[in-house]
């Protein structure tokens, strides 16, 4: 590709926020605008960072416990009691599959762009992912959805605990689940998913009997069950398209007859881009 640079890929400007911003206020902008990160500035100066996965909290009607708003004070919370502080950063003129490297290797969504000290910009998996279709065409052969998926797949039953996923996805690293049943797809749990289910100091402080409450409920109650899907004989440019327009990252992948074959996430096309156009 003839422009590899960050800066001809970074949103800009960035949507930002200041550690004094409510908590309540940082998730009505990630929701509005649809974007899972938001760089955090003080006197122009970037702090910090927070994500939409540190923001979700469970709605724990979901899971029919109605002592919910006795626990929850998201509301009072500041974006200083939850960023990152002192966040992964590139420089503009570095290139996108240096970028995408860090962000693979240290499990990050996006990487605050900076210049001298000032933040000009963000690089986010929506932006590797219009890198990686608009140099496809120009790879010497195609690339199909086999070759660069997992195969090697975990998976749960609808009746697993939310403790038993969040443990599996803590000893295996990985941050999707296919929930399973009959051998057939029936699911999706995401460690955004369980990540609102985490009895945080933010949502249940001190309650371990709501804390068991929780993480003893089915991940049926909170698995996605309209599954977005891909064939393996596919084209890899047809899963990030189908990645960047419906805000996911990860894509079961099924043969023919249906059987789960293997899972395709963000994580595996970061790898390609670094592979295909370092």
């Amino acid at each position: 590709m003839e422009n590899r640079l960050v800066k001809a890929w970074m949103t800009s400007p960035a949507i930002t926020v200041s550690p004094e911003t409510n908590l309540k206020d940082a998730r009505s902008l990630i929701s509005e605008h649809n974007i899972r990160a938001l760089p955090v500035l003080k006197d122009n100066k970037l702090v910090g960072i927070i994500t939409k996965r540190g923001l979700l909290r469970l709605d724990l009607s979901v899971l029919g416990i109605e002592t919910w708003n006795s626990h929850a004070d998201l509301e009072d919370g500041k974006v200083a009691d939850i960023m990152t502080r002192k966040p992964l950063t590139v420089i503009p003129d570095s290139t996108v599959p240096k970028a995408a490297r860090v962000m693979l290797e240290n499990k990050i969504t996006a990487l605050p762009v900076v210049q001298k000290g000032v933040l000009v910009g963000i690089l986010t998996n929506s932006d590797i992912l219009r890198f990686l279709i608009t140099g496809y065409p120009e790879l010497p052969k195609p690339v199909l959805v086999q070759n660069c998926m997992t195969d090697e797949v975990v998976t749960l039953s609808r009746y697993s605990s939310l403790l038993e996923a969040h443990t599996l996805m803590g000893t295996k690293r990985i941050r999707s689940l296919p929930v399973m049943e009959n051998d057939h797809l029936v699911g999706l749990v995401t460690r955004t998913d369980l990540m609102s289910s985490d009895p945080s100091r933010l949502a249940s402080r001190n309650n371990q009997e709501l804390s068991l409450k929780i993480l003893t409920q089915d991940v049926e109650k909170v698995m996605t069950k309209d599954v977005m899907t891909i064939g393996q004989n596919v084209e890899v440019i047809e899963a990030a398209k189908i990645m960047l327009e419906k805000k996911i990252h990860v894509l079961p992948v099924l043969d023919e007859s249906q059987n789960l074959k293997g899972i395709l996430t963000e994580s595996d096309l970061f790898l390609m881009v670094i592979q295909k156009f370092y």
